[in-house]
């Protein structure tokens, strides 16, 4: 299957925002399809984040597991044959370290020539010294606060006295190999944890290891939409479409422990339609299933969007699927059509930098 002229046309213009943003994304990146992967090797994590659906998984369909280690050769056979330049995440709202072959993941995806990244939360790890042996190419810590009082808001169910001993464990084990291996702390930024990023800059300085920040934002795109439909006077319905599940029935609306998150935010995704009015309005989205970010369960299913985290918001399994079928696929989609109207799409990709940079 091949998008008609239009829909191409219509595709293509919808990367110009991205492209403009003035973040990772230029022209190049957006001709990449797909730019990142998000494997999901394991859907299991350790910690409860309120920002994530992992925070509350009342009323949506999570499935957890593992990924089986053919399927997953196969997959990475596929996407190197797409895109030999393209970043794989070995996450997606998941723990990589509770993988018990890590280490044997990033080496599949090294052979490849892929390039290999992962994200944790280190409250815990296991075999450094072969994940590091394996060569990722960039290890992100995510955290939310030096203090445990700080960081258990944002962070729920975790240990920061736990993460900063693992801290020390992994920036040891870099230093025996020369620090060969990019690894950095993120810190998420909300409105009541600023106090403590300089103690925590100064930690991660003195480790050896490398520091950013970034403001925290909603992370589970159906949890967005639910939150900007409660806190419109003008919300409409989800359509209902043959297929499909009527989303109105099955969506739950957004809960308490995700509205207590979200004010927090320094910016909540209810700002997105002011952030990002003077961009026209789209009925397309580049960064979905068969754009620029790919997302691929455990089970070979592919999400709709890296942002969606319900298991039945997909476009089919990811080795039987052109990219071009999913895009085709999510036109159209019930829920793409709230996002864009909220322009959550914009919101959860676009680094304006001068109002997400803290």
């Amino acid at each position: 299957m091949s998008l008609s002229p239009e829909l191409r046309q219509a595709y293509e213009d919808s990367k110009i925002p991205f492209i403009q943003g003035g973040g990772a994304i230029s022209a190049r990146e957006a001709a990449l399809q797909p730019w990142r992967v998000f494997l999901e090797i394991n859907s299991k994590c350790s910690l409860r984040c309120p920002t994530c659906t992992k925070g509350d998984e009342t009323g949506y369909e999570h499935l957890t597991g593992i990924m089986d280690p053919d399927l997953m050769e196969r997959i990475l056979d596929k996407i190197a044959s797409e895109n030999p330049n393209a970043i794989v995440f070995c996450y997606g709202n998941s723990e990589p370290f509770l993988h018990p072959r890590l280490p044997e993941c990033i080496a599949s995806i090294k052979r490849r020539g892929l390039n290999a990244q992962m994200s944790t939360n280190l409250n815990f790890v296991r075999r450094l010294d072969d994940l590091l042996a394996a060569n990722p190419d960039f290890i992100i810590i995510s955290l939310s606060g030096f203090t445990q009082d700080v960081y258990q808001r944002g962070h729920a169910g975790g240990d920061i006295e736990k993460v900063k001993a693992n801290m020390r464990l992994i920036a040891e084990a870099n230093a025996k190999i020369g620090q060969r291996i990019k690894i950095a702390v993120n810190y998420h930024v909300y409105n009541d944890n600023m106090h403590e990023l300089p103690m925590m800059k100064e930690f991660t300085s003195n480790l050896g290891l490398e520091f950013f920040s970034s403001f925290a934002r909603a992370i589970s795109m159906e949890n967005a939409i639910q939150y900007c439909r409660l806190h419109d006077p003008q919300a409409t319905p989800f359509e209902v479409q043959d297929g499909r599940p009527d989303w109105n029935v099955a969506l739950p609306p957004s809960g308490k422990i995700y509205q207590d998150a979200m004010k927090r935010l320094v910016i909540p995704p209810t700002e997105a339609r002011e952030m990002y009015k003077s961009i026209p309005l789209s009925d397309c989205c580049p960064v979905g299933a068969g754009g620029m970010f790919t997302f691929i369960r455990h089970d070979g299913k592919t999400s709709m969007c890296a942002c969606v985290a319900d298991r039945r918001i997909t476009v089919g399994d990811y080795l039987d699927t052109t990219p071009e079928q999913m895009i085709d696929q999510r036109q159209g989609h019930a829920i793409c059509k709230q996002c864009l109207k909220y322009r959550t799409n914009l919101y959860f990709h676009i680094v304006d930098h001068e109002k997400w940079t803290p």
